[in-house]
């Protein structure tokens, strides 16, 4: 993990991931049929694709699943929150390390944005700062982290980013959070170019 003597490690809470990927498989099961009979069909003067809109609406579904999976095994494999030498050690999913030596506190803070941030938990000193989604975590098993290292806790208030990032100028603000329209916009263009790809390679095939 590190040089220093660890004395206690929390994982990632990894019934979520699970949870997750049970609720999205029959929320995705009807539309996912329907999208197939369409492929097959066609609509109005476009060709269906007959038996290939099977393969083509498996890499539809698929592909966005295994992306979301691959995030959930690096998150769950690489994050971790420790207290160790009297230090907070918080390391998200690329490996990132931050080192909150103390005195520190740990903020619950909602962010006043349009994004999907919810509350999160700024943990931090003088130095560094990191944020923490609390519903990824089993925050029992965070408050004894926060006491063995002896963190005042406290309400963060509902700062925008921007005033977030005067408050803390370290700390790392997701883009989703600091520029929702922006990412949501990029995400709906690449969805369809992504729909759009997929279909005329199997209509090639």
């Amino acid at each position: 993990m590190t040089d220093r003597r660890t004395e206690f490690v929390v994982s990632p809470d990894k019934s979520r991931f699970g949870r997750v990927a049970l609720a999205v498989v029959p929320a995705v099961l009807v539309p996912g049929i329907s999208m197939t009979r369409l492929l097959a069909n066609g609509r109005g003067t476009s060709e269906g694709l007959g038996p290939m809109s099977i393969p083509a609406a498996i890499a539809l579904v698929a592909l966005p699943f295994l992306w979301y999976l691959a995030y959930a095994v690096l998150h769950t494999v690489n994050a971790y929150v420790a207290f160790a030498d009297g230090a907070v050690l918080v390391r998200n999913w690329a490996r990132r390390l931050t080192v909150i030596e103390g005195p520190g506190s740990v903020a619950r803070t909602h962010i006043n944005s349009s994004g999907i941030a919810g509350a999160v938990l700024v943990v931090s000193d003088d130095r560094a700062a990191v944020m923490l989604n609390p519903r990824q975590w089993r925050e029992a098993e965070l408050e004894k982290v926060w006491r063995r290292a002896a963190l005042s806790e406290k309400f963060g208030g509902t700062p925008t980013p921007r005033e977030l990032r005067k408050r803390y100028p370290t700390i790392r603000i997701p883009l989703y959070i600091r520029y929702p329209g922006v990412v949501y916009t990029f995400w709906t263009i690449l969805v369809i170019l992504y729909i759009g790809v997929v279909v005329n390679v199997f209509a090639r095939i």
